[in-house]
C-alpha cells in the first residue's frame, strides 16, 4: 500500500490506515449481504489490531461504535447496538475533580479508588459486577508491575472490600483474575524487547555519528 500523504487524520489511530481504507471499501459495497459480512470482519480484525480494549466488558459495544464514527454512520444500521449520538463525538469530557486527600492503597493509585466509588454507584447488579472484575484484574495488574512476588486473588478482593468500606464485594466465587504466571512472563518479554529496541536506537545513532564525524 501506497501511503498517502494527504490522508486526513485518522479518528482512531490504533487501528491504523489499513482498517479505515476496509471500511471505505465496505461502504462502497452495493449488496448489503456482503456489506454485513464484511461490517462483521473488520470489526474482529479490529479487535485484534487493539487487543487491550477486551478487558473492557462492552468492548463489542465500542468496537461497533469505532467502526461506525469512522464510516460517517454508513455502517450504522448493522451494528448489533445503539448507535452513538453525533452531538456526544464532540462533546467535552467533564472535569475529574481534583482530590489530594490520602489514599489507602498508594499502590493501586487514585483511579482506583474513583473506579471503585463509581462502582458503589451502580445499582445495576450486572454492570457492577462487570465494573468489580475489571477492577480487582488492573489491581492485580498494578501489584505485580511494582512487586516481585506474586499476590494471591484473595488479598486483591479484599483490599477492593477495605478501600470501599465494605460497600463491593465479589460475589462470583468462581471469579479468577489474571494468571500472574502468564503477566509476569509477558512483561518479561515486553522488557527485553525494549531493551533490545533502546539497545539498536543507541547503536544506529552511534554509528550515523561516525559516519558525520569520520
Amino acid at each position: 500500500m501506497e501511503y498517502n500523504t494527504d490522508n486526513p487524520p485518522l479518528q482512531f489511530p490504533e487501528y491504523g490506515q489499513n482498517v479505515k481504507l476496509m471500511i471505505d471499501y465496505t461502504v462502497a459495497l452495493t449488496n448489503p449481504i456482503d456489506q454485513e459480512k464484511s461490517a462483521n470482519a473488520i470489526v474482529s480484525v479490529m479487535g485484534i489490531l487493539n487487543p487491550q480494549i477486551r478487558e473492557n466488558p462492552d468492548y463489542k459495544h465500542i468496537l461497533w461504535d469505532h467502526l461506525v464514527i469512522m464510516s460517517d454512520y454508513k455502517l450504522a444500521k448493522y451494528s448489533p447496538f445503539p448507535a452513538p449520538s453525533r452531538d456526544s463525538l464532540n462533546a467535552k469530557p467533564e472535569a475529574v475533580p481534583a482530590y489530594f486527600g490520602d489514599m489507602k492503597f498508594p499502590t493501586f493509585g487514585r483511579i482506583i479508588e474513583y473506579l471503585i466509588e463509581k462502582a458503589v454507584s451502580i445499582d445495576d447488579p450486572d454492570r457492577r459486577d462487570n465494573l468489580i472484575k475489571t477492577i480487582t484484574n488492573h489491581m492485580k495488574k498494578t501489584y505485580l508491575i511494582w512487586n516481585k512476588e506474586d499476590v494471591k486473588d484473595e488479598v486483591i478482593f479484599n483490599v477492593l472490600e477495605e478501600i470501599s468500606e465494605g460497600k463491593l464485594s465479589v460475589t462470583d466465587e468462581g471469579l479468577k483474575l489474571i494468571d500472574s504466571a502468564d503477566f509476569m512472563k509477558a512483561k518479561y518479554v515486553r522488557n527485553n524487547q525494549n531493551n533490545r529496541n533502546n539497545r539498536n536506537n543507541q547503536n544506529n545513532r552511534n554509528n550515523q555519528n561516525r559516519r558525520y564525524y569520520r
